[in-house]
């Protein structure tokens, strides 16, 4: 989380975020321009998307969504959430004007 945090832009907030029936995610960034990213991390090369999620990104309608694993591989996991690497993270939120 420190290496999305230093890589993110100047004046990003970041947040984690539970509702009182359990619904969570780890990472909320807020963009300096108000742009809201999601970020579940997991340590299993088999990422699957969880209905926690699913419920989560109801409640906070981001614009974007990343499924963060150990792979270096980036793909969809569905036509909203990308599976990917801290690495290909980091440098995501570098190229973030």
């Amino acid at each position: 989380m420190e290496t999305l945090i230093t890589a993110a832009p100047d004046g990003t907030e970041a947040h984690y975020y539970r509702t009182s029936n359990g619904t969570e995610m780890d990472f909320l960034l807020t963009l300096p321009g108000g742009e809201l990213w999601v970020i579940e991390v997991k340590r299993t090369m088999v990422p699957k998307i969880e209905r926690s999620f699913h419920s989560a990104c109801a409640d906070l309608n981001p614009q974007k969504r990343f499924y963060v694993y150990p792979g270096t591989e980036r793909f969809p996991l569905d036509d909203k959430t990308d599976a990917i690497g801290v690495v290909e993270l980091a440098k995501a939120l570098q190229s973030v004007k």
